[in-house]
């Protein structure tokens, strides 16, 4: 069910939806106590059926609020809350990169080269200081990408997709992640580190650069078998703008072997 505005759940009020996914809606909320906005991921009530779920879900999200990093979204609390799993976090003005791709492209636009450098490089610096800490995204995409003040890139959802699936699958049978950006070696099935994460940060930089991902079919099944299969569409195929120091980097990051 989804919660209304002015609705509270624990200690937190309700203000207005923020977005709607598979596993969680985020909410605008605001604690009384603290007088603050925060965001608030309320994950969706079917997780609560799962035993084994509170003890992943609270290991998980205590390594994730260790997490403190400016270009990393901070978990402020987590806990069960009158049957729901909720994730509080700080509230960050502004959308997505994947809201500001789209309207550009709207308007046959793309991210000047320099924004993009800059962007890509703050996401690489806030995953190179998790997997330091041994905390891999597995899920790094535009819509998990906010544009705070100033266009300062923000990480968010970091081991989402590790609570929610745990070491299992998603419904097509693969690896947790979003087809598009997954690595081959999540599509299989395999171990996973943090070289997905970068395979998914250069899948991520190909789409900034050339205006589409690498690889598009019919289901997300289809999608995922090219990634493991496919040779990569040469980015300068695409746009033969993209120079070869460019090129390179992002073959390196797509190669099909870790």
């Amino acid at each position: 069910m989804t919660l209304q505005p002015g609705q509270t759940i624990g200690r937190y009020q309700i203000l207005e939806p923020l977005g709607v996914g598979g596993m969680a809606t985020v909410y605008k909320a605001y604690q009384p106590s603290l007088e603050r906005e925060i965001a608030l991921k309320v994950l969706r009530p079917g997780f609560a059926e799962d035993p084994e779920f509170f003890q992943r879900f609270q290991r998980e999200a205590r390594s994730i609020a260790k997490l403190r990093h400016p270009n990393i979204v901070q978990v402020l609390d987590f806990e069960p809350l009158e049957g729901r799993y909720v994730l509080a976090m700080e509230f960050l003005e502004g959308g997505t990169l994947k809201e500001r791709m789209t309207a550009l492209a709207q308007q046959g636009k793309r991210l000047p080269a320099a924004q993009v450098s800059r962007i890509i490089g703050e996401v690489a610096d806030a995953l190179s200081y998790a997997h330091e800490l041994g905390i891999v995204h597995r899920d790094v995409k535009p819509s998990n990408v906010m544009l705070a003040g100033r266009d300062r890139a923000v990480v968010t959802d970091f081991g989402i997709a590790k609570i929610v699936g745990g070491e299992g699958q998603t419904q097509t049978g693969v690896g947790i992640g979003t087809p598009e950006y997954m690595a081959p070696e999540q599509g299989a099935g395999t171990g996973v580190d943090h070289r997905a994460d970068i395979y998914s940060l250069g899948v991520m930089a190909y789409e900034l650069i050339t205006g589409r991902v690498p690889f598009i079919a019919d289901t997300p099944l289809a999608v995922v078998l090219a990634h493991m299969r496919d040779p990569l569409p040469l980015p300068s195929s695409i746009d033969p703008t993209v120079n070869p120091a460019t090129e390179r980097v992002l073959l390196k990051a797509l190669a099909k072997d870790p």
